[in-house]
């Protein structure tokens, strides 16, 4: 499995640098245990490497997995969420920010050293969320109420996140639908700018990509406000904010 840890997702990007032996199999959402035999029947050269370091394994926590098991993870809780629709939300930040992984099936290590990960049970969509979240405004709050560290960072984790307010949308009004609709539309341009971003290799396709990202990035803003009815004076706090 791709594995990321929290320097490694940006606003609308993510790259993971790491893989993890996984020995499970996810249905549902629920992850179980590969037998010894199917990982030996698939997989016969992880198998070889599990193996290679069986005594390591088997002497984690002082011995508990000196079983037939002993391949299995020492912390399995969430295990099997990971494989879906998601937003990626980095735990130490200087900027708020939030990757929508729509199939890419990443997972974080842990918390501290990556981050966590969001899903929704609302009518409003991932795309919509992402947009909120890597806004100047959200960003802006977050500072105000997060846990302040050395070099301008401070902690995004879902202590502080759950406390950041999300602008609902009324779907029976025309005009919130068309604002919802048009932060998707926003969204998806965005990571799809940031795709053609990472795989540019010459320095004018670069610098003409980061021209339209940073105009939609700016779109995105002014919807947000738009969203929020911030006033001009508000307005100006949040983006001298951003500019300390």
């Amino acid at each position: 499995k791709q594995v990321v840890r929290s320097g490694e997702i940006n606003r609308y990007s993510a790259k993971a640098s790491s893989l993890v032996l996984y020995p499970y199999i996810v249905e549902n959402n629920n992850a179980r245990l590969m037998t010894p035999e199917k990982i030996q029947a698939n997989y016969p050269k992880a198998w070889d490497y599990l193996e290679l370091h069986k005594k390591t394994l088997q002497e984690r926590e002082k011995g508990a997995f000196k079983d037939n098991h002993w391949y299995r993870f020492g912390r399995v809780q969430n295990l099997g969420i990971w494989e879906q629709a998601k937003l990626m939300i980095p735990y130490m930040i200087t900027r708020l920010a939030a990757y929508y992984d729509a199939n890419d099936d990443l997972y974080f290590i842990n918390v501290t050293t990556g981050g966590f990960g969001v899903t929704i049970n609302t009518n409003i969509t991932l795309q919509y969320l992402c947009g909120l979240l890597n806004s100047k405004l959200l960003d802006y709050y977050l500072k105000q109420i997060s846990t302040n560290f050395r070099d301008n960072y401070v902690a995004a984790n879902k202590q502080f996140i759950k406390q950041l307010p999300i602008r609902t949308i009324n779907f029976d009004d025309p005009a919130d639908r068309d604002r919802h609709d048009r932060m998707v539309a926003l969204v998806e341009r965005m990571l799809s700018l940031h795709r053609e971003l990472a795989a540019a290799r010459e320095p004018h396709q670069r610098t003409a990509l980061q021209r339209q990202i940073d105009a939609t990035d700016a779109q995105i803003d002014a919807l947000v406000y738009e969203l929020y009815g911030l006033t001009d004076d508000e307005i100006a706090v949040v983006e001298g904010a951003g500019r300390n």
